[in-house]
């Protein structure tokens, strides 16, 4: 950015201050993100923040991507969560998109690694993880967040997680166009992503979603524990030289945790969250982040080789029950698809609870075999054990997706519950087959 365009983004600013009244006025710029500087404002009620965004993300095919994305931000508006920047207003100004938030207190979380008091670490990761939290009630993963994103106040007792220009539901499919075709972008900065969302390994899922914020905030918490940005060694070295072999670097190595001055606990959770593994990952929560004694004494036992979170003693019966259950229904219904003719790569696991397993099954079809049709099907099996009047129950929903016609199409459909007994594998594994043939004569007629 050279200084006649900085100088044009403050006359610019100036100009919707002066549109907004006499009592806007244009303090100073309080920063600059990849796409957008950002300036401080004086307002009738206090100052604000302006992202006022470059031409090159304001216009042309850029500037529509740019303007979708306002949409999320705006939509979440004057929120009641403390740990996630406000929005006021958000849309176009001249020829320039612009948001207006609220101004978040002290300053960018990377720039003070290295005077974070040890005592503040759980307390920031535990306001961290409140927020995402807060994202996700609202089916919303933030998908950058990094110490970049964070502003910490100046007595490191609060934070505020900052740019939600990436936010995704974590139901939706396609996303903003970023998994409509071949071409996958990554939205993200690619130190603070695990190789299953650099290199686009899977399809999206609310499970893949929840992967990458465990990861993510286990990357802020090494960065407090090691008082630097990951792999920031690395990046120095490949940033002007060689991306790929930096790439390589953060998607295969495990970065260094430790600290003789942190609690073992921290060091073990931030360990686990940045587990190269996404499934093994996936089976932390975002409550695993909170700083509660329950929690604490989760991660104690964990540490001692015990693998529940402190739950009642018969959960561990039930999720044995549900891990044997979704094993067989996936050796059934990959056997039936077999039989038609469809290899599929399957793969099981646990969902949103102990009490829900995830069954899903991934194949390619050739464009012969399509006839234009149908490509990239996506069939997943959401089973969960359920009570009702006393009897255990089984059920769940079932979703195909597929790309047709350049669009990627879901169906779903709800598996009527079951006694939850030795013939409950076998009742879902034929309801699964028989509903194949029903949800894709939906998809292709959408």
């Amino acid at each position: 950015m050279d200084r006649s365009d900085e100088d044009e983004n403050l006359e610019i600013a100036r100009r919707w201050c002066a549109a907004k009244g006499d009592d806007w006025l244009v303090l100073d710029e309080a920063g600059r993100g990849g796409t957008a500087p950002v300036f401080t404002v004086s307002t009738p009620n206090g100052p604000l923040a302006l992202k006022l965004y470059d031409r090159l993300f304001s216009q042309g095919e850029r500037g529509e991507e740019s303007e979708r994305r306002l949409g999320p931000q705006v939509a979440l508006g004057l929120h009641d969560c403390p740990y996630i920047v406000r929005v006021h207003e958000g849309g176009r100004f001249e020829d320039r998109l612009f948001l207006l938030m609220d101004k978040a207190p002290g300053q960018e979380l990377e720039k003070r690694l290295k005077n974070i008091p040890r005592s503040a670490i759980r307390t920031l990761v535990d306001q961290l993880a409140r927020a995402c939290l807060y994202l996700r009630e609202r089916n919303l993963s933030h998908r950058d967040i990094k110490s970049a994103n964070i502003f910490v106040t100046d007595d490191f007792k609060k934070l505020t997680l900052l740019d939600l220009s990436v936010v995704r539901d974590i139901e939706d499919p396609i996303g903003l166009g970023t998994d409509d075709g071949k071409t996958l972008p990554v939205v993200a900065t690619s130190r603070y992503s695990p190789p299953e969302y650099l290199f686009r390994l899977h399809p999206p899922s609310p499970e893949l979603w929840h992967a990458l914020d465990v990861y993510q905030i286990g990357g802020v918490l090494h960065d407090l524990i090691m008082r630097e940005p990951m792999f920031e060694e690395e990046y120095r070295v490949s940033k002007d030289t060689n991306r790929y072999r930096f790439a390589w670097i953060v998607a295969t190595q495990e970065p260094l945790v430790q600290a003789v001055d942190v609690d073992a606990s921290l060091i073990m959770l931030a360990k686990r969250a940045l587990d190269k593994d996404w499934m093994r990952r996936g089976s932390l929560r975002l409550e695993d982040f909170l700083d509660d004694s329950e929690v604490r004494s989760s991660q104690g036992l964990q540490a001692l080789g015990a693998n529940f979170r402190g739950a009642p003693s018969n959960r561990s019966a039930a999720t044995r029950w549900m891990a044997g259950l979704s094993e067989e229904v996936e050796q059934s219904v990959s056997a039936s698809l077999r039989s038609i003719g469809i290899t599929a790569r399957h793969t099981s696991k646990v969902g949103g609870s102990d009490q829900e397993r995830l069954v899903e099954f991934f194949w390619d079809v050739s464009e012969e075999a399509a006839g234009g049709g149908m490509s990239s099907p996506h069939l997943s099996a959401r089973l969960a054990k359920l009570e009702e009047a006393g009897r255990a129950l089984v059920g769940g929903e079932i979703t195909l997706a597929s790309d047709v016609m350049n669009q990627r199409r879901t169906a779903s459909m709800s598996i009527p519950p079951a006694k939850a007994d030795e013939d409950a594998a076998s009742y879902v594994s034929a309801f699964i087959n028989a509903a194949l043939g029903q949800l894709a004569a939906e998809i292709l007629g959408q």
